[in-house]
Parts: structure tokens; C-alpha cells; sequence
């Protein structure tokens, strides 16, 4: 590979005018012309080749690439070039190619910036005073391309990851020449490049910005930018604005409500036969001999109904007059099925061919829309109603609460081990497992699944949560690479780096046509498969071709980094694409992939979006953001046991203990990205009843997380709170629901 020190790089960044020009905080659009220009674009067209194909080992070996200060210099360069052209109105089509390039070094090295940091997070940031955040978000969810129907054909080039198996491609596996090609179309999901039908509309500098370089604005305002996008989305059906009650009119017909039956300890498989139906649109017809509603259940295909199915009970306010309203009754029968039909344009299925073909492997609808699809209703309000062990109906009213810990407990469980739904990493990281004989049934869970957590996302409700990075980054529609490999096999992805980097004689390179004599094939006798699990119940394994014929095809040094990148797509791609793609669908049915891929660059990102900031809890942001009920209520935060509560929190705590004592109160251990003032309901601190003896100080507080509820006893001393509540939230006890 050639070294990108010998390319002219270092004389560019030693050209103290070119610094002044280029390193600053803002770049005029009219300075970027010159001789210079020229060959700064061949520059940065290198760089930006070489870096599709070079290892993190190497850019960030000092013996191989430029030292870690150019790195960030040439980061710093790219970043005002592209804000420059991008933030233009009208850029000159000569620099177009330069704007392009300079966003996707910039971006790229962003993404390398995650997993091995040389710059901190304002380093990427333009300045305020460059770039106005006031407003920012509404001016940018009420531009009019948002609100065309772009997303299928901003898809229609992308191939999908089960379209282009390494199995079924048609390539030269002899040498590396071909492997740039096979790469860009393998990576063809990691949306670096402008999309065909936005290259045809102007877009607005506020768009252009976030979709080629959003790490510029401030990662907060694009959660507030996600924010209004979903509030827009719930106002289109009804539903009210996060953190509010729905409207009584949601789903343009009072489609927002569906409830559900759900037994403590079997949460999950109780949510996906009475929720799942709702999720894939299923009709709900009228039973012809009573009044209840009936519906075909995902997997039996029998006839359950409403009373032990309340999952699909729609309450819709009556009309004085009119007939009582049916799911049956809002489709239609007959020829009046596309006249009734208000899903936007998507052709009702005839029964059978709905239970034979799932929503992720029929054409998509465009999302966002301004129509209602079958599936919005899963974003609507869900009443849950818990039976406890004993078969009693657990009293209490859902005022969003409930729900919340319905899906928190839904959540744990589904990723618990024993399901066998995801696999961990050596960090304890979660992905789904690798089963590329998923049957209809798995695929349903996984998609299921994927709805509960873009539901959580569309809420605003923190799940807790390690998802893998390179998981992760597929929400976002980007592809995981070879530099993702160490993450999910340490020990695999050094043994490929040696093979990568292992010395060839200059003979063995030219020789190329004799395989049994290629030094590569002699130290390391592999050859293009991989071995798996036979899933045999006897421990055993079976080699996987990861090209045709790949059993045949020996690993030499004129073919190497095509073996590397092959099995690397096998492990983190290919070998549990099937039911990725489930979970993708169900995560994209409530958060469309257009709008994660617009405003988040990282699967950092990702994760903080949804499972909270992993940074300092804001102790005074907490506190601002109390209120007080009970014995508390009239004094607040001058009550002795509340001024002991804070004082212990801020100065006697660890910031693991602070950690703990969130997840006890609201189920997460990371406050909400833009703090406490977020959490729905409002995060509340209320006095507890006493002993017997009318003595608190036996008392250990307890929490509804549902609520985001602390119950706290009033204790005679500050001591005596500090250790119960230690003891609490290091034990886990005194949960309770309220």
C-alpha cells in the first residue's frame, strides 16, 4: 500500500499561508480557488481512496501513516471546506468534487475519531458564531424536502446486505484488483456519498450540512431536530407531542389506544402474541356472532378474541347514529376495500398471501408520510394491564408509566441469554446471534422486537441497553467494516492483521500463478470459507465457502485483502443478515433509517440517543428538575430530609453510586441527553409511611420506576439516610409498583 506520507501531504500542511487559509474557523467560499485548489483535490481524491482500505492499524501506527497531529490538521481542513461549499448557496461546479471529498475524509475520519479518539467532540464543532443553532431544529423538520416522499428513492441504489451475499457475487478472487469494486458495492449502505434524487433538488444549507457532515452542529440539537421530526409525525396522527397527553382524536380516528394482558415473568412472549398483530396490520373483523372483535394471530392462524386479545381493541369515540366502528368496518369488504382503504396507498393483501409474506420482504411504504399506514398504530398509546403471579389483575390506571415499565421489563427479558435471541460480546456487548436458518416465526420476533426499541425511541424512553457498535451502525444504514472486526473477535482480527501485514518476497508477488508455492498459502494453508457451528447436537462444525467454489480457492498473496474482507462481512454481515433485517424493519417501522442516517454519523451517537449519556450526572440539573409530593411537598426542597437527600448525593456519593440510584428511581442509569427536565413523568421525590411504631428510620426507600418515583422515609439524620440508601439501591430493594 502506498504510504499517504509520500503523496504531498506533509508539504501542504508545512505551507504556513495554506494554514492561515485552511485551519481557521471559517473559510470563505471565494478563497478556496487557486493553483492550490487543484492539488489539494488530487490530495484529498487519495486520501479518500486510500482510506476505504486502510486498517486502523495502519493510520494509527506512526511508522505507517502521518503522526496523529497532521491527522487532525487534515481532519480540521476537510471539515471548513466542505461547511464552506456546503453552507454556499451555490457552489461553483468546478469545487463541487473537492466539497464532496473533503465531507467524506472529514466523515470518515469522524468515524475512526469514535473508535480511536484524536480530537474531542468540539474539535468537529463549527462555531456558534458560524453556525446559529437558534431555531435550528424548526427551521430544518419545517423545510419542504422533508416533507416529500424521498426515502424509496433515496433507497432505490442502496443494495441490501442479503442482496449482495458474498455467495452469490461473481468476482475474480485470483488478485486484489477487482476488490475496490466488490468493496464498493458490499459498502454500498454506508451513505457517504449524495443520493440520486437529492442531487437532483436544491437543498437547503441547513440539509446539506447534516446529510454530508452532521458532527458539525452540536450533537444535543440533532436530538432536538430528531424531536420535532417525531412531534411533526405525532401531530400527523393525532397523537399529541412527546412527553403530552394524545389527543382523544389520535390516528386521525381515535386509533391511538390498544391495550394488552401481560403476566410478570413471561412479559415478552405475552407482548408478542397480543402486540405483534397491531405491528403487522393485521385486519380486525367483527365476529358475526357476538360482539367481540376477532383477529388472525401471527403464528397459529386461529381466531382469538378481543377480551383475551385487548391488544387489538381500538376505542374510538361513538357517534350519535352511526354504526360502532370495527377495523373490518374502516377497511371495507369487497370492491369497497380501496375505496375505504386510509393506509396511504398500500394495497390491502388478500388473507393468504398476508400470512405468507411479512412487511420487511414486500416494498416499503414511503416514510415519513402524510397518509396513516396499517402499522402506525403500534406508535399509538398501549394501555397495559400486569397479572401478577398469582393470576390478580394488578390495580391501577396507565397514565404512560405503566407502559414505561412494561417495556423496560420487556426489554431485560428479551435479551436475556435463555432466549436466545442475541449473543454477547467479550465486553458484554449485544447483537443478534448468528442463525442463517431463522425461521418465519424467529424473523417475526426479531422484528417485533425492533418496533419495541424504535417505539422506546419514538416515547423518549432511555432503554438500557449495550448494543454492539457494529449492530448499531446498520440502524443507520452503514455497513460494518473490517475495522469493526475487534469488537466482536479480538483474537480473529489479529490473527488477519498478521496475515495482512506478513513480509512477501518480491518473487512471490510476481510469481502469482502457482498457488502451492505462494508464501501466503504455505505459512498459512487457508483457503476462501469459514468454519461455523454444524448445529448437529454433537459440537461440531462445517465449512462455509465464502465464494462459490471457495473450498478450491486457496488464500495467496496476490488475494489476501479480499480474504480479509470477505470473512469479515461474513462475521459481521452475512451470518445473521436475516434477522438483522427483521430488527431493522421493525426499528424503521417508528424511526425512519432517513432520518438516523440525516443526523447521526456514529454508532456512538446511536447509542447515546438511545440509552442515554454516558458522561457526569448533572447533580444541580437533576435537583432543578425534582418535584415533591407528600410530607414534601409544602417545604420542597427545604425540607431537612430533602436538603440531607441532595447533600448525600452530591458529596458522599460515587459517581457509580449516582448511577445506581438513577436506575433504582427511573430504571436507567444514564439521565436523558438533554437532561432531567426530558424524563416523562417528572422525575419525583415522596415521603413513605412509617412502621408500625410510627418510626421511619426502619425504613428502606423504595422506588416505582414506572414513575420515575423516589420514595424517601423521613429519617431523624442525615447518617441514617445516607446508609438506607446505600443499602437500597446496592441491594436492589424496596422496588415496588404504584
Amino acid at each position: 500500500m502506498v504510504d499517504i506520507r509520500t503523496v504531498g501531504w506533509r508539504g501542504v500542511l508545512s505551507d504556513p499561508e495554506f494554514l492561515r487559509t485552511f485551519t481557521g474557523e471559517w473559510i470563505r467560499p471565494e478563497t478556496i480557488q487557486g493553483p492550490g485548489v487543484v492539488r489539494l483535490q488530487l490530495l484529498c481524491r487519495f486520501l479518500n481512496r486510500q482510506l476505504q482500505t486502510m486498517g486502523d492499524d495502519e493510520l494509527f501506527n506512526q511508522g505507517m501513516s502521518l503522526p496523529i497531529g497532521d491527522i487532525r490538521t487534515i481532519a480540521r481542513v476537510c471539515r471548513n471546506i466542505a461547511f464552506a461549499l456546503y453552507w454556499s448557496a451555490d457552489t461553483p461546479e468546478d469545487l463541487v468534487p473537492l466539497r464532496d471529498m473533503s465531507a467524506a475524509i472529514a466523515r470518515e475520519l469522524y468515524i475512526r475519531n469514535s473508535r480511536h479518539q484524536f480530537a474531542d467532540e468540539k474539535f468537529w464543532l463549527m462555531p456558534s458564531t458560524i453556525l446559529d443553532m437558534s431555531l435550528f431544529a424548526d427551521r430544518v423538520a419545517e423545510d419542504p424536502i422533508f416533507a416529500v416522499k424521498y426515502e424509496d428513492e433515496m433507497d432505490s441504489d442502496d443494495e441490501s446486505s442479503s442482496e449482495s451475499e458474498a455467495d452469490d457475487e461473481e468476482m475474480d478472487v485470483d488478485d486484489d484488483s477487482g476488490r475496490m469494486g466488490w468493496l464498493a458495492n458490499m459498502y454500498s449502505g454506508m451513505k457517504r456519498q449524495p443520493r440520486k434524487y437529492m442531487d437532483r433538488v436544491s437543498l437547503t444549507p441547513r440539509i446539506a450540512v447534516l446529510r454530508n457532515i452532521p458532527f458539525v452542529v452540536p450533537f444535543n440539537d440533532r436530538v432536538r431536530l430528531l424531536h420535532a421530526l417525531i412531534n411533526r409525525d405525532r401531530v400527523r396522527l393525532g397523537l399529541g407531542m412527546l412527553g403530552n397527553a394524545p389527543s382523544p382524536h389520535g390516528l386521525r380516528m381515535g386509533m391511538h389506544s390498544v391495550g394488552a394482558v401481560i403476566h410478570r415473568g413471561s412479559v415478552f412472549n405475552d407482548a408478542f402474541e397480543q402486540l405483534y398483530p397491531v405491528l403487522s396490520g393485521k385486519p380486525v373483523a367483527r365476529n358475526t356472532d357476538d360482539d367481540d372483535i376477532s383477529i388472525v394471530g401471527p403464528t397459529t392462524g386461529q381466531g382469538r378474541t378481543a377480551r383475551d386479545q385487548p391488544a387489538n381493541r381500538i376505542d374510538v369515540p361513538h357517534m350519535p347514529g352511526s354504526a360502532p366502528f370495527t377495523f373490518g368496518s374502516m377497511i371495507g369488504q369487497g370492491d369497497d376495500a380501496e375505496r375505504w382503504n386510509m393506509f396511504g396507498g398500500m394495497p390491502l393483501l388478500p388473507a393468504a398471501d398476508a400470512e405468507t409474506l411479512e412487511p420487511w420482504q414486500a416494498p416499503r411504504p414511503s416514510q415519513p408520510t402524510t397518509q396513516v399506514q396499517r402499522n402506525d398504530t403500534f406508535k399509538g398509546r398501549m394501555q397495559i394491564e400486569f397479572v401478577d403471579q398469582y393470576g390478580m389483575r394488578e390495580a391501577g390506571i396507565d397514565g404512560g408509566g405503566v407502559f414505561k415499565e412494561f417495556l423496560t421489563s420487556l426489554v431485560s427479558e428479551a435479551f436475556r441469554p435463555d432466549q436466545k435471541m442475541f449473543s454477547s460480546t467479550r465486553s458484554n456487548q449485544v447483537y443478534p446471534s448468528p442463525a442463517q436458518d431463522a425461521t418465519q416465526l424467529d424473523l417475526q420476533k426479531y422484528r417485533f422486537l425492533g418496533a419495541v426499541i424504535g417505539k422506546a425511541l419514538y416515547d423518549g424512553i432511555l432503554v438500557d441497553v449495550p448494543f454492539a457498535p457494529f449492530f448499531l451502525g446498520r440502524c443507520m444504514g452503514t455497513m460494518p467494516t473490517f475495522n469493526d472486526l475487534p469488537v466482536l473477535d479480538e483474537e480473529l482480527y489479529r490473527g488477519l492483521v498478521a496475515l495482512k501485514n506478513y513480509p512477501v518476497a518480491s518473487k512471490d508477488k510476481a510469481a502469482g500463478d502457482d498457488e502451492a508455492s505462494d508464501e501466503i498459502y504455505r505459512v498459512f494453508g487457508m483457503d476462501f470459507t469459514v468454519t461455523v457451528d454444524a448445529k448437529d447436537g454433537r459440537g461440531g462444525t462445517r465449512a462455509v465457502p465464502l465464494v462459490p467454489n471457495g473450498e478450491a480457492i486457496k488464500v495467496t498473496s496476490q488475494n489476501r485483502m479480499l480474504y480479509l474482507d470477505l470473512i469479515a462481512h461474513f462475521k459481521l454481515t452475512r451470518q445473521n443478515d436475516k434477522a438483522v433485517q427483521a430488527f431493522l424493519s421493525g426499528v424503521h417501522t417508528m424511526v425512519p433509517e432517513t432520518w438516523l442516517r440525516l443526523l447521526f454519523a456514529t454508532p456512538t451517537e446511536f447509542s447515546r440517543l438511545l440509552c442515554g449519556d454516558s458522561g457526569r450526572i448533572n447533580i444541580d440539573d437533576w435537583r432543578r428538575n425534582t418535584e415533591y409530593e407528600g410530607a414534601y411537598r409544602a417545604k420542597r426542597e427545604t425540607h431537612p430530609t430533602i436538603v440531607a437527600f441532595w447533600d448525600v448525593v452530591r458529596e458522599e456519593l460515587t459517581e457509580k453510586q449516582r448511577r445506581e440510584l438513577c436506575k433504582f428511581a427511573t430504571s436507567c442509569e444514564r439521565p436523558p441527553l438533554l437532561g432531567f427536565g426530558e424524563l416523562n413523568p417528572s422525575f419525583c421525590i415522596t415521603s413513605s409511611s412509617s412502621d408500625e411504631n410510627g418510626n421511619h428510620d426502619n425504613r428502606l426507600p423504595s422506588a416505582s420506576t414506572c414513575v420515575n418515583l423516589l420514595k424517601l422515609p423521613v429519617f431523624s439524620t442525615r447518617e441514617i439516610l445516607r446508609d438506607k440508601l446505600l443499602q437500597a439501591i446496592e441491594s436492589g430493594a424496596g422496588f415496588d409498583l404504584s
